[in-house]
């Protein structure tokens, strides 16, 4: 935990104060960077891998790629938390969003995500003085909507909102970020699904500034994140002694992740999801990217991990809950945060709960 504040106080001084890291590396302020990379919205999500940008299907997807709300076929509510998030015991993670289908060819959502830490003894220093930093925290509002320009085509658009409240005496700051995509049905019948998709976080090139105690300010460029991949999905029935053919489906996807305004974090996430039933989905991964050493030989230059949870759905209306033609999702993974130096351990749990609750098609 020591070593750990220490870095969280090395990286929240290198964004207040406005330098580049050592060697001129490009850097991300840990508490922005902390919504951009490391928490995310989907249980799902984060069991397989990481990736979602050629799958969509959930509120959710907005945060890889706003084109993947584009195949909700009525509505889906959703809700996740995190807590702890890894070492931060302190923290709490919240993401709620909604989604609904407008017309044929247009869908609509909106989310809200929340990252806060604290209380902390976190303090940055400034011109000599330390300043604490009781409960940083990043709310990030966004509206998205999905049309279909053509056939088996959807493309999306999100506008965010990022708030950053760094110092309890020092006003929020704010600024608006553009996310774009596209989700396109390669190949598409009955039983299969191809599918290729494509998004691009903070299209905008949006900066925030923000203020300190010390009446001084500094600017900071949000992450370009691009990412590109595809899904295959199969549907099909297997045979269980004792009872009838059950449904089954298989999912698997993969994709490529590269920040265009940073020369790391460029990586390969995977992952296959299988439901049998209707009823359970058992999820597996794996991801990894290239990291800053901070040219450290002992700190890792890339980090990998296998990730793996499971969830159950339940149909409401055939539970007896006639007033409610609607699916409950309901998805949880448990991971450790792999070492970022050769010698350090794996830290301690972060576990993810979510639930969906999405409606009867429509169509």
């Amino acid at each position: 935990m020591k070593r750990t504040t220490l870095l969280l106080l090395v990286l929240l001084q290198t964004g207040m104060t406005g330098a580049l890291w050592a060697q001129n590396r490009e850097y991300f302020p840990f508490f922005q960077q902390e919504w951009f990379f490391g928490n995310l919205p989907g249980a799902a999500t984060e069991a397989m891998g990481r990736a979602d940008v050629a799958v969509g299907g959930s509120v959710s997807s907005m945060f890889y790629n706003p084109a993947g709300i584009g195949t909700i076929d009525s509505w889906e509510a959703t809700f996740s938390t995190s807590a702890p998030y890894y070492v931060l015991r302190e923290s709490d993670y919240f993401f709620a969003g909604y989604a609904k289908r407008l017309s044929e060819k247009l869908v609509a959502g909106l989310t809200w995500n929340h990252f806060a830490v604290g209380p902390t003894n976190f303090t940055v220093q400034i011109d000599g003085v330390d300043y604490p930093m009781d409960k940083p925290a990043t709310t990030v509002l966004a509206l998205t909507a999905a049309y279909e320009p053509l056939d088996r085509l959807q493309v999306g658009v999100s506008g965010n909102l990022f708030v950053w409240k760094l110092f309890d005496d020092v006003s929020r700051s704010a600024a608006p970020l553009l996310d774009v995509g596209a989700l396109y049905a390669i190949q598409e019948s009955e039983n299969s699904r191809l599918q290729a998709g494509f998004g691009l976080t903070n299209a905008s090139f949006s900066q925030i500034t923000f203020s300190s105690p010390a009446n001084t300010s500094s600017t900071s460029a949000f992450p370009v994140i691009a990412r590109m991949g595809l899904s295959y999905q199969r549907k099909g029935n297997v045979r269980i002694p004792g009872l009838d053919p059950q449904p089954v489906r298989w999912l698997a996807t993969a994709e490529f992740t590269d920040v265009l305004n940073s020369p790391y974090r460029t990586g390969l996430n995977a992952g296959s999801e299988v439901v049998l039933a209707e009823m359970l989905a058992l999820r597996l991964g794996f991801h990894t990217r290239t990291e800053d050493d901070g040219g450290f030989a002992n700190n890792r230059a890339r980090i990998s991990d296998v990730t793996y949870g499971f969830g159950l759905i339940l149909p409401l209306d055939k539970l007896g809950v006639d007033r409610l033609p609607a699916r409950l999702h309901v998805d949880y993974t448990s991971l450790e945060n792999p070492p970022a130096i050769f010698s350090g351990p794996r830290l301690p749990n972060k576990r993810m709960f979510a639930f969906r609750l999405i409606g009867s098609s429509s169509r």
